[in-house]
């Protein structure tokens, strides 16, 4: 399979007053061409964070303190701004979570995802109107030809999103980061997002990292799923073998909040994600996990390959330990 993203031992921090927070901290992970990588875990975790670094969307006060970030076997991290332009939008397009942030209300809609064609091609926003209605279509935007014209107040919550789309695939993109890209929307409209995202995954070939805090939505998206905890990654496998049989016990935790029985609420995960400033040694799950044993305590396991998935989890496989 074709390796369209590969993440190396990334590690990004903030430096704040209060300290270093250790937002992502020595994350490996790969992108094949074609597939939709979830990404899984609670606010706070770094799921957002891994999102702009690979986007090349960091600010200040976030650091890239070591690691890579190839796309196509570029290193991102390493290009400058003009180079970075050149990638951002042609070869990797991004969906952000909250349209409202990212429409700017004073221009229409048309003219914004017109801009991507100007900024890439050259020329005047107006050229590209006919492209920009073609785009309105592929992503059932209704009555194109007048959306175009409209103003994001205009336009409903599903319907922004469906804009932002748009600016994310103009250039026909071998990368998508959607970033929390249905967390704003009704469960009707989240299903309408994530089966035209699927749609375009498969009429363009592209990769979708698809970053959600909704386990449940991955789990219908995704063909595999990364779980993140407290900056790491904890386990990596396919959607399916990781619903029917997780392995590590966050995991375990996660997939339970989903499973429902008569009679018997769902178990929620005891206590709260540990502070990224000042993480608990060792496992980062000890805390919670009610497998823990001392050594959990003092070992800070790495992901090993365990059954054809990657696990950080002493008591997993045993190539921890």
């Amino acid at each position: 399979m074709e390796k369209v993203l590969e993440v190396v031992d990334l590690r990004v921090y903030y430096e704040i007053p209060q300290g270093t927070v250790k937002a992502v901290d020595g994350v490996d992970l790969e992108v094949f061409k074609g597939e939709i990588l979830g990404v899984a875990g609670e606010s706070g975790s770094g799921k957002s964070t891994l999102a702009l670094t690979i986007a090349g969307l960091l600010r200040p006060p976030a650091k890239v303190v070591s690691g890579k970030v190839l796309f196509k076997g570029v290193d991102i991290l390493k290009l400058g701004n003009d180079e970075l332009r050149s990638v951002r939008g042609r070869r990797i397009g991004i969906i952000f979570q909250d349209p409202v942030t990212y429409l700017n209300p004073i221009y229409t809609v048309g003219f914004q995802v017109g801009e991507v064609f100007e900024a890439h091609r050259g020329g005047k926003v107006g050229k590209y109107f006919s492209e920009v209605i073609n785009l309105f279509k592929a992503v059932r935007i209704g009555d194109p030809e007048r959306r175009v014209y409209s103003y994001p107040h205009q336009l409903s919550g599903g319907m922004k999103q469906r804009v932002l789309i748009s600016i994310a695939i103009a250039e026909k993109p071998e990368l998508i980061v959607a970033d929390e890209p249905t967390s704003a929307l009704d469960v009707t409209i989240q299903a309408e997002i994530v089966e035209l995202l699927n749609e375009i995954r498969k009429e363009l070939n592209t990769s979708i990292v698809f970053i959600t805090h909704d386990l449940a939505l991955l789990l219908e998206i995704a063909d595999r799923i990364a779980v993140m905890y407290a900056g790491k990654l904890v386990e990596v496998g396919r959607a399916d073998e990781m619903y029917k049989d997780p392995l590590h016990p966050y995991t375990k935790a996660l997939i339970s909040t989903l499973r429902y029985e008569r009679k018997r609420r769902p178990t929620p995960i005891k206590g709260s994600i540990p502070s990224l400033i000042n993480p608990p040694p060792g496992c980062r799950f000890h805390p919670r996990c009610p497998y823990a044993i001392s050594k959990c305590s003092q070992v800070d396991p790495k992901l090993s390959s365990v059954g054809g998935r990657l696990v950080s989890c002493l008591l997993v496989g045993g190539s921890n330990g």
